[in-house]
């Protein structure tokens, strides 16, 4: 390689290097604006296979493994299960294959054990839908996947997310970490798409007229200090809460935990004790753009917790 060549290697090799360094994450949706919603929601989600409820001495299974087959003939459905298990030997050893933490495995069983294990495709639970594209009506929420026990990003076969009413709230306290309950209401939407950073689908009846549209928020826009957050915490609409941002990992690749935070709104310590499961998705704002999603509750101090940068609740659409 003569010089005039190495000094031209050289520097491109020191240009990439430092646009590596400096790059900002992308996302990759088109949306330059979303529309946070904050609304409690119920999620009722069909599981896309039979899943492991209970637990008890000698069993194989734990909580949240999801039956794939028996004796290598395909679990569809609960019918699918009765049948095989009626049909089978009572003092025979018998090949299952489950997935448990998104690996398939194979474990040895017995009829017995089967027949002691309450298994179910059935989930719901309560969490907060965090925005909307104006551009299409699809929906991200909840900012953490739905899991149960050992099973993670449960694959769903059908999703649908309703308005409640009723609202009621069991406080968060030292050591407890609280959660809100309602009743189901209308329809809103559904999904199947069941990521690390929470569900996304599609609004089918949801009035966007009263909601705020925001520019979606690079991650080297955020900075400590003071934000807000948009939550219902009754039968009326949702309502800004202040909030802190303590500190913000910089983080070059999706991950959870984007910022730590801490709620400093007296109403809102006053009615939940800090943040509480059903929390999960909150929007996250700062500086009239959103930033992130409320995605976690620290047990021993339930004022902070933590939010996941929006733009990897993004990632793929």
């Amino acid at each position: 390689m003569n010089f005039k060549k190495f000094i031209f290697t050289t520097f491109l090799l020191y240009f990439l290097s430092i646009g590596f360094i400096y790059s900002e994450p992308k996302i990759k949706s088109d949306s330059n604006y979303l529309i946070p919603i904050g609304n409690i929601m119920q999620i009722d989600a069909e599981l896309e296979y039979l899943m492991v409820k209970n637990n008890f001495t000698y069993s194989p299974f734990k909580v949240g493994d999801s039956l794939i087959s028996i004796n290598n003939d395909k679990i569809n459905n609960y019918s699918d299960f009765s049948s095989l298990l009626n049909a089978l030997p009572e003092d025979e050893s018998i090949k299952v294959q489950i997935l448990r933490n998104n690996e398939k495995i194979e474990i040895d069983t017995s009829k017995e054990i089967l027949e002691k294990i309450n298994f179910n495709n059935i989930v719901s639970g309560f969490a907060t839908l965090t925005y909307v594209n104006p551009e299409n009506n699809n929906f991200g929420a909840v900012a953490h996947p739905i899991s149960v026990g050992f099973n993670r990003n449960l694959p769903i076969k059908n999703g649908y997310i309703s308005s409640t009413y009723n609202l009621s709230i069991d406080k968060s306290s030292k050591g407890s970490v609280g959660c809100v309950n309602g009743q189901k209401n209308e329809f809103i939407g559904d999904f199947k798409d069941n990521s690390s950073f929470g569900i996304k689908g599609t609004v089918h009846k949801l009035d966007l007229s009263k909601f705020k549209q925001y520019k979606v928020a690079k991650l080297n826009e955020v900075k400590t200090g003071k934000a807000s957050i948009l939550l219902q915490t009754s039968n009326e609409v949702p309502k800004e809460y202040e909030i802190n941002i303590i500190n913000i990992k910089n983080q070059r690749s999706p991950e959870s935990k984007t910022f730590k935070i801490e709620i400093v709104d007296k109403e809102l310590l006053e009615l939940t004790g800090g943040i509480i499961q059903g929390m999960s998705g909150t929007p996250i704002m700062q500086d009239n753009k959103i930033i992130g999603a409320v995605s976690h509750a620290i047990e021993n101090n339930p004022a902070t917790g933590y939010g996941v940068y929006i733009g990897w609740m993004l990632e793929g659409e």
